[in-house]
């Protein structure tokens, strides 16, 4: 007969006063005399759990059995007990593994999601600083200057007529009308530069027309030569006094250098001078906005 110890089925040896197993105190408890047997079962190739040899489906992660049948040794008392010790560290281990997974899962995913977002923002952010949101206050009122004779920007027709009028320039340097045309055309196509030197040599020529004086001064205004512009504009108002779009661009000009106080009286002569037009609204608006 072999003794087993009462708490975990253990084997034990006669002289042992504690379980080697599970530290059961064996002084003053008899053991468990129980002869040991021959036990068939089938170990799971899944989880190695072991089952009864009738067993179909695996008591520790419900697959079907498909392993061979194998012999063992144990105690009568310990069998249904050492079986169930294994189903539960073996559930146990398979809860472990089914939850591990899903937390690094989720940690995974919430760093993902975050940094797409932050990804996001960024983009955003770079996009307003570029566009200049960030810059100033803008006013609900444009403060682009009104120019004398615009169009739609340049373009292959605009710069086929520049080549054409600089060849009639060529050919007749005195023809002032193609001049004051090509001086234009730079202008409206954004060619500043070369379109107030156009200007310049036609008021040379023609020093009363206050409306290319103007249009100059717009040259002058998109280059920021705010100082420049002031001065061809009120030029152009001594040979027109009641030049409305001098006074309004003006007006503009003065706000743009920050000149607040000399800007208004401007958009006031331009309101005054005719109150209905679409110069004289435009300047109420920037009173009224400023």
């Amino acid at each position: 007969m072999v003794k087993f110890c009462p708490a975990c089925g253990s084997e034990l040896r006669n002289e042992f006063k504690y379980c080697p197993s599970c530290g059961y105190n064996l002084q003053g408890i008899e053991t468990s005399q129980v002869s040991s047997e021959k036990v068939n079962i089938i170990e799971c190739k899944n989880c190695g759990t072991d089952n009864p040899s009738d067993a179909i489906i695996c008591e520790g992660c419900g697959i079907k059995l498909s392993g061979e049948l194998k012999t063992i040794t144990k105690s009568s008392s310990n069998i249904n007990f050492q079986q169930k010790k294994s189903f539960k560290d073996q559930k146990s281990k398979k809860k472990e593994q089914t939850q591990q997974p899903v937390k690094t899962v989720k940690e995974i995913d919430s760093k993902k999601i975050f940094g797409i977002l932050g990804g996001i923002l960024l983009v955003g952010f770079i996009i307003l600083l570029a566009s200049g949101v960030f810059d100033k206050p803008v006013s609900s009122v444009s403060n682009t200057i009104t120019n004398q004779n615009q169009s739609s920007g340049v373009d292959l027709s605009s710069l086929q007529r520049i080549n054409e009028l600089e060849a009639i320039l060529k050919a007749n340097p005195n023809d002032n009308k193609t001049l004051l045309e090509l001086a234009h055309l730079r202008n409206d196509s954004g060619m500043f530069d070369k379109a107030i030197e156009n200007y310049q040599l036609y008021l040379t020529r023609v020093p009363e027309d206050a409306d290319a004086r103007i249009d100059m001064g717009v040259c002058y205004y998109s280059l920021g030569r705010y100082d420049e512009a002031i001065a061809a504009m009120t030029k152009a108002l001594e040979y027109s006094p009641n030049h409305q779009i001098g006074h309004l661009n003006l007006g503009i000009v003065n706000l743009s250098a920050g000149n607040v106080a000399k800007s208004k009286e401007w958009l006031q002569k331009a309101v005054s001078i005719g109150p209905e037009t679409d110069a004289g609204k435009r300047a109420q608006e920037l009173l009224t906005s400023h």
